[in-house]
């Protein structure tokens, strides 16, 4: 239990490099997006939403991937644009866990909300693996909150300031 709330909220950070710019000065990216969400407790489909936000605002291409698909970059590659020097992967993994109390029959603790991602940027003309990165957050839930969704919306966010660190939600 105490390793868990040492690890709450802890990010394994990560940058994109110079060596890869992501985005034109004029903002528009310079890639192609393939999205694998991967989870046994959180329906992808709310994942999957969450990142057509950024990708509404961003203008870029949301390619969702089966996790198989995913796996087998770069061996197998899905055609990018001609006119984008990058693809990239991401295979992102949400979970939502109830962290039992064992010294209290019966009880369970608050929920817990992680994610891991996964980030692999090819370059699209050679097909090589420019950059990889992995980032993880997790975070205990309040039990009065109710949903989880605003625990995993912010989990998103917390990835793509990561991926897009200069990216600003629209207001809503």
């Amino acid at each position: 239990m105490l390793g868990l709330l040492l690890l709450q909220g802890m990010s394994t950070p990560a940058r994109a490099g110079s060596s890869v710019q992501l985005f034109k000065d004029d903002g528009a990216p310079r890639f192609s997006f393939y999205l694998a969400c991967v989870s046994k407790t959180v329906q992808c489909e709310i994942i999957e939403q969450m990142f057509g936000h950024w990708a509404d605002d961003r203008q870029v291409t949301v390619h969702s991937l089966t996790p198989d698909e995913a796996a087998r970059f770069p061996a197998d590659p899905v055609s990018p644009s001609a006119d984008t020097p990058y693809l990239i992967t991401v295979r992102y993994a949400p979970e939502m866990a109830s962290v039992s109390n064992s010294l209290d029959a019966g009880s369970s603790g608050l929920p817990i909300v992680s994610y891991v991602a996964n980030v692999r940027v090819f370059d699209t003309s050679s097909g090589k693996l420019v950059k990889s990165m992995t980032w993880h957050q997790e975070r205990m839930a309040d039990r009065d909150h109710g949903s989880a969704n605003p625990y995993l919306e912010a989990q998103v966010r917390d990835f793509l300031k990561h991926l897009d660190p200069s990216y600003k939600p629209a207001a809503s």
